[in-house]
Order: C-alpha cells, then sequence, then structure tokens
C-alpha cells in the first residue's frame, strides 16, 4: 500500500494550483486528509480493490483522493493516481497521461480497466455512473428489470491499431426525488504506435426512472 507521504506529494504535484499549499495532514491508518490554503479537503488512500486496472502486473497501487469540503447530489469530485512498478506514476484526470495510458490496449491491458477510467475522469460529473461490460448488466447494477441491453464491451484489431467500444450508464436527480438516467456509447481508438483518442455519445438522454417498478418512464 503507497505510503502516505507519497500520497501526499502526489496531492501536491498534480491537484494543487499555482499558490495552493497544504496546511494541515492528518494520518490515518489507511489513507490521509489533507486542507490547503484555499480550503480544499482531500481524503486520500489505496483503492485497489474497486479498480480493475489494479489486476495488471506493471501495477502497483491505485491511489483515489475525493473532495470532502464540498456536499454534492451522488458522487464527489475525484483525482486519481495510477502507481507503476517501475516507480513512475500516472495522473488520472490529465487526458493527456491517459491518452498514453491507452497504448497498452494494444499490449493486452484489460479493456474494462481502461474503460472504468475514461468513465470516471473524463469528463467529471457528479452522477453515478459506471461501465457496462456485458449485454444485461444495465438491469442487473441498476436492479431495474424494464431497462434495455446494451451494447457489450469490444476490442478489436482495425487496420490502423485496435478500436474499444464499451457503454456506460449515468444516473443522477436534477430536482426532487426523481432519478434519470442517460447511457452513452463510447468509442477509443488507438492507432499503431500513438497514443489514444476516445468520444462518447449519448444514447439515451435524461430518460425518467419509475422508482417503484424500475420501468423506465
Amino acid at each position: 500500500m503507497t505510503s502516505n507521504e507519497k500520497i501526499v506529494e502526489l496531492i501536491e504535484r498534480h491537484v494543487l494550483q499555482d499558490g495552493e499549499q497544504v496546511v494541515r495532514v492528518k494520518n490515518w491508518p489507511d489513507g490521509v486528509a489533507v486542507t490547503t490554503t484555499v480550503q480544499r479537503h482531500l481524503v486520500a488512500g489505496s483503492e485497489q480493490a474497486a479498480w480493475t486496472i489494479s489486476r495488471e502486473p506493471w501495477v502497483d497501487d491505485v491511489v483515489i483522493a475525493e473532495r470532502d469540503e464540498l456536499i454534492v447530489e451522488g458522487q464527489p469530485q475525484r483525482f486519481g493516481f495510477l502507481l507503476l512498478g517501475d516507480g513512475t506514476d500516472i495522473y488520472l484526470n490529465d487526458p493527456a497521461a491517459v491518452s498514453e495510458l491507452g497504448r497498452r490496449l494494444a499490449d493486452g491491458m484489460d479493456p474494462a480497466g481502461y474503460a472504468e477510467i475514461l468513465v470516471a475522469f473524463h469528463p467529471y460529473t457528479s452522477a453515478d455512473r459506471a461501465v457496462l461490460t456485458e449485454p444485461d448488466e444495465l438491469r442487473r447494477a441498476l436492479g431495474r428489470p424494464g431497462l434495455p441491453d446494451v451494447e457489450p464491451i469490444r476490442l478489436r484489431q482495425t487496420t490502423e491499431g485496435v478500436r474499444l467500444t464499451f457503454s456506460s450508464f449515468a444516473r443522477y436527480r436534477l430536482v426532487g426525488p426523481q432519478e434519470l438516467l442517460d447511457l452513452l456509447a463510447w468509442t477509443v481508438d488507438v492507432p499503431a504506435g500513438e497514443p489514444a483518442r476516445w468520444s462518447s455519445r449519448p444514447t439515451v438522454t435524461g430518460q425518467r426512472l419509475d422508482p417503484a417498478s424500475g420501468v423506465p418512464q
């Protein structure tokens, strides 16, 4: 597990803005809490078990820092760090760094692990969101039998390199208790010898979910 000292260093190097400094650190057995000069409060620690990419042999740890001072509906703002076996790290909020990471799709990296990073960080939203790897996973994830099948995750060779396609969902509320659902279709292209590039498009937007039956309205 990554030391608290290393976690603070990652936050200082990647997350803090110009002129922002750490003014208070509280250590816990499983992580650290950091307060900065602009009153940002971050709680951070290892979350290996929650991320598929942590199973890759070249990954030592996955560290996640969350903003704790903001009250939001849904997911807090998060900052992610991938610590590699060679001593380097990847800041998962950085699109350029994640593009470079995508080169590994051509070398056998689990596509679900890469998809999770894109859905979680690119871009951040407070919606409850996740990758869907199997056709019936939306129904199973949300416990809603009336929801549709989705396209399963797929990595295939192309004439230019490799292409990853997958689906994700975002569940959220705007006003009141009504839950809404968005579905997105993602495409990731990795031309031979080049970084990855990705795009997503909505296939369902603002679908109302009936809290009683789970059937979309």
